[in-house]
């Protein structure tokens, strides 16, 4: 709510609020406080903060002047649900909750306006979460999904083929000869084909796997509902599309061109349970590197 839309607040809270002062840096309330009052903030800004079971500080929202502040807990008298905290020198009103409902009853128009209110922070809020999560989930540099979250992933959907009987299946990559090709171009050119291989991996996938970054210049699929033989031919498409690729300064590599090995392994043929899965994969990652480069091993035969 700006100033303008609560310039009639003002004048009836004036009459009710009792004025106080805050440094900046000082704690109007913490999480967990009663909601037995609510604040007009005159003059100043705060910050609305979420504190972390770590001990981080998530600043939600910042007020300014002219804004209401803890009017929900003063509603039902329940506990704060976040830190309000001074930025800078703030003036304030302080209104008891019992003082407030009955200004409330009187102006129905201003209960509308602080609804349309929350509302909007709502929104705000759930997008911020939305993309706080993107983040959280990701890797940054190939916009895939990061590890953590491929293993969660990996983990709920075993947990769900458990129950209905269908197949997983997991494609372990890896480039062929990466040091190589960054000892010789740079760690940036090195990012360049990090980014297109995994645009080539999601690419080449089903609407739905679940494309992530391993570490470093490794890389993941989970293909749920596929089976042994489906994720071998997904790894030996994504093989030869990645070798067919003209990347810059492919030439240079080993075998004239940038390529890629690939260990599958499925579940429940190969292994009951997730870290069973994946150490089977890279098990066979590492015989695709053994025996030759640029191939696509499984446990049930080499293609």
């Amino acid at each position: 709510m700006t100033a303008k839309d609560l310039q009639s607040l003002f004048d009836e809270v004036a009459q009710l609020g009792v004025e106080a002062h805050l440094d900046a840096g000082a704690v109007l309330w913490r999480e967990g406080d009663p909601g037995d009052h609510v604040v007009l903030l005159v003059d100043g800004s705060l910050d609305v903060i979420h504190e972390t079971s770590d001990g981080d500080a998530i600043v939600l929202r910042t007020m300014e002047s002219g804004t209401v502040v803890g009017e929900i807990a003063s509603f039902d008298g329940r506990a704060r649900s976040a830190t309000v905290k001074a930025r800078t020198s703030c003036r304030v009103l302080r209104i008891g909750a019992r003082d407030f409902r009955a200004l409330l009853r009187r102006r129905p128009d201003i209960l509308e306006e602080m609804f349309w209110l929350q509302v909007d922070r709502v929104r705000s809020l759930t997008q911020r979460v939305g993309r706080a999560h993107q983040r959280a989930i990701t890797d940054p540099l190939t916009r895939l999904y990061n590890y953590g979250f491929f293993c969660e992933r990996l983990e709920m959907e075993l947990e769900r083929a458990r129950q209905t009987g269908d197949m997983v299946s997991v494609a372990l990559f890896d480039i062929d000869h990466f040091k190589s090709f960054n000892d010789a171009h740079g760690h940036q050119e090195g990012n360049v084909v990090l980014v297109k291989v995994a645009e080539i991996l999601k690419g080449t996938g089903r609407r739905g796997d679940i494309v992530a970054r391993f570490g470093g210049e490794e890389f993941v699929v989970l293909l749920y509902g596929a089976s042994r033989e489906e994720a071998v031919r997904f790894a030996e498409n994504a093989r030869g599309n990645i070798e067919g690729h003209a990347f810059p300064g492919g030439e240079t590599q080993p075998e004239g061109r940038v390529t890629i090995s690939a260990g599958v392994a499925a579940f429940p043929q190969d292994a009951g349970n997730d870290e069973a899965l994946i150490k089977i994969a890279d098990r066979n990652l590492y015989r695709a590197k053994e025996t030759g480069r640029n191939r696509v091993i499984t446990s049930a035969h080499d293609v």
